[in-house]
C-alpha cells in the first residue's frame, strides 16, 4: 500500500508530443473536470476497500499567463489507516496552450515518512529542471538536463488523453519518458484493443485497454504487471487499473466523473 498512489499515476501515462502523430492539437479535458477513484487492496484472499483518490483541474494565472492547475489527492481510509496511512498531494502546473509543465510537486505523508519535492521546469534552450526535495527534513537542490519530450508524472496523465486512437493499430508500442524523483525513464506502452468492463459502481463501460512497461523493483514484480483501461470517447477518462504488485495486488477504479470535457459516451446504457 506504500506506494499504491503512483500505481495510480499509470492511469494514463505515456507522454506524447502534440506536434506527433497519433495525438490531437487540444487537451480532452477542461477546467472543472473532476474524476473520484476507489482503491482495493488485496492481500490473500480478501479485497479491502482501502482508499480513494481525486483528480481535478481548474485554471490560474500566474504574471499574465493562463495555466492549468492539475492536482492528484489521495488517502487511506480511517479503517485502513492502522496497517498504514497515506494522505498524498500531487499538483502542477501546465501551460493551457501546450501543456508543458512550469512547476510540479509532491507532498507526501505516508505513515512516519513525509517528504516534499518540487520541480521547476524550464524548456526554452536546453530543456532543464530544478529539484528542490525536502525529504524526511533533509533538503537538497539539483539541477539536471531533460529532453523536451521528458515531463513529471501528472503532466504525462493528462496528455496521455489526447491520444487519436484512430490513429493507433492494435498491437502498438508506444514508447515514452517520464521523469521520476531525478531520474529519467524510458518507458512505453501497448495498445491492446477495446472492451467493455463493468465496475463496482454498478456501471459498464466501453474502454481502451493498454499495458505498460513499468519499472520493477521493490513494487512491480514484473514489466507488464498492469493493466490499464480508459474510455472510449473524446474524453479518454482513466476508468480502471488493475495491477499485481510484490505483496498482494491492487485494483483502482472510477466511482464518479462530471465536467468532462466532450459528452461521456463511454458508459453504456444498460
Amino acid at each position: 500500500m506504500k506506494k499504491v498512489l503512483m500505481i495510480i499515476m499509470f492511469l494514463g501515462i505515456f507522454s506524447p508530443s502534440y506536434s506527433a502523430s497519433p495525438y490531437r492539437d487540444e487537451p480532452a479535458f477542461k477546467a472543472g473536470e473532476k474524476a473520484v477513484y476507489n482503491i482495493y487492496y488485496n492481500l490473500g484472499f480478501i479485497w479491502v476497500h482501502a482508499g480513494s483518490a481525486e483528480f481535478s483541474v481548474e485554471k490560474k494565472k500566474d504574471k499574465g499567463k493562463s495555466y492549468y492547475h492539475l492536482q492528484l489527492t489521495g488517502n487511506t481510509r480511517r479503517s485502513f489507516d492502522k496497517f498504514y496511512r497515506i494522505r498524498d498531494t500531487f499538483s502542477v502546473m501546465v501551460s493551457e496552450e501546450d501543456l508543458i509543465p512550469h512547476y510540479y510537486r509532491e507532498v507526501k505523508n505516508e505513515d512516519s515518512f513525509f517528504a516534499d519535492f518540487r520541480y521547476y521546469f524550464n524548456y526554452s534552450g536546453t530543456p532543464q529542471v530544478r529539484l528542490d526535495f525536502n525529504r524526511r527534513g533533509v533538503k537538497s537542490v539539483d539541477t539536471m538536463n531533460i529532453g523536451k519530450d521528458v515531463f513529471d508524472l501528472l503532466t504525462t496523465c493528462y496528455r496521455f488523453r489526447s491520444l487519436d486512437v484512430g490513429k493507433v493499430e492494435k498491437g502498438s508500442y508506444l514508447p515514452f519518458n517520464m521523469l521520476f524523483d531525478k531520474s529519467v525513464y524510458n518507458l512505453g506502452l501497448t495498445y491492446k484493443g477495446k472492451e467493455e468492463i463493468k465496475l463496482r459502481n454498478k456501471k459498464s463501460y466501453k474502454a481502451l485497454k493498454f499495458t505498460p512497461r513499468l519499472i520493477t523493483g521493490d513494487l512491480f514484480k514484473k514489466e507488464d504487471a498492469m493493466s490499464i483501461y480508459v474510455s472510449d470517447d473524446d474524453n479518454h477518462v482513466p476508468l480502471y487499473i488493475e495491477a499485481k504488485i510484490k505483496v498482494g495486488a491492487v485494483k483502482v477504479m472510477l466511482e464518479s466523473v462530471k465536467n468532462t470535457k466532450y459528452p461521456f459516451s463511454a458508459q453504456l446504457e444498460k
